[in-house]
């Protein structure tokens, strides 16, 4: 099994990151419009992405503002859609506060941090995978397009106080 995995720094309260992956109102910032999203375990989050019926995603494990798991429940038959191959992939997100001692100055630099501000860092990861996975590098990518979008979209209501 092969695994898509992404780690994005975003200048945001881990509380603000976990609502834009947990709610209606974040996930249609950033991810496509939301048709159900309630951060509840149990609750399947659907998404019109206009592939003809939702995208459901079974939230399997929901610790806030921690640590969100999700199982795709959707099975889409079409071979020419990269949803396709997600039937049973799990999808986390994993925050976690920074920065603290180790984070090196020139990083911060980089960032754009300054002594005191707080950021998060997002581990996603996209388990599930076949090792012949037709869809893999195009999601892979994807999914790095997508998790920049969260970070402007969180970053942006962090500059304008909006939580």
């Amino acid at each position: 099994m092969k695994m898509i995995e992404h780690e994005v720094w975003i200048r945001a309260e881990k509380k603000q990151v976990f609502d834009a992956i947990t709610t209606r109102e974040g996930l249609d910032a950033w991810w496509g419009k939301a048709l159900t999203a309630e951060p509840e375990r149990d609750h399947v989050v659907e998404f019109d992405h206009g592939l003809g019926e939702p995208l459901r995603m079974r939230s399997t494990e929901l610790n806030p503002p921690q640590t969100v798991t999700w199982r795709c429940i959707s099975d889409f038959t079409e071979p020419g859609n990269p949803a396709s191959e997600w039937l049973g992939h799990r999808l986390h997100f994993d925050l976690e506060q920074g920065p603290d001692e180790s984070t090196p100055q020139w990083l911060q630099d980089r960032l754009g941090i300054e002594r005191g501000d707080r950021f998060t860092v997002l581990h996603f990861r996209h388990q599930g995978w076949d090792a012949d996975a037709r869809w893999f590098g195009f999601c892979n990518c994807g999914w790095g397009v997508t998790l920049h979008g969260l970070k402007r979209y969180c970053e942006e209501r962090n500059q304008t106080g909006e939580r």
